[in-house]
């Protein structure tokens, strides 16, 4: 559903316009909200569908009540999380908390990650992005071709 990168900037109310791509994805999916939350092991913000997310908590709720892991994730992931309706002009309002947790000021990119959205400080993904692409080699393709890609 979500793939590329778009460059955006974040205005002085903290509202960042999505990319067209991702408004047709998601007024064709007749979603008019995206569930935000910070990543878990990525210093940016992750953007769900609702219907994702609805699913993702479907799973998440199949787990005991007292599942260590699965009570770090709701404490973590879940409680964090965020409705974010979007306006009429395409733009979603980012919470404060979420902007100070991953630190948004005015440069920031979304980043398609199929069935959700990833949203960075352009200057952490650069930072972030480098050393993982001089990784990117042999043993990488040797992972996807297990994986069957």
């Amino acid at each position: 559903m979500f793939r590329g990168r778009f460059e955006h900037t974040l205005d002085d109310k903290g509202r960042l316009a999505l990319p067209a791509p991702f408004r047709r994805a998601l007024a064709e999916a007749g979603e008019d909200m995206l569930v935000v939350t910070p990543h878990l092991t990525a210093p940016c913000l992750v953007a769900s569908p609702v219907s994702e997310w609805r699913r993702f908590e479907d799973k998440l709720d199949a787990f005991p009540q007292f599942h260590p892991q699965a009570a770090d994730v709701r404490r973590l992931y879940v409680g964090n999380a965020r409705d974010c309706p979007i306006d009429k002009q395409g733009r979603l309002l980012l919470p404060q908390q979420h902007r100070e947790d991953v630190g948004l000021n005015r440069d920031v990119l979304w980043v398609g990650t199929l069935k959700n959205i990833e949203i960075w400080a352009k200057e952490r993904w650069e930072a972030e992005m480098e050393p993982r692409h001089e990784r990117v080699g042999p043993e990488l393709v040797a992972a996807l071709a297990e994986m069957g890609l």
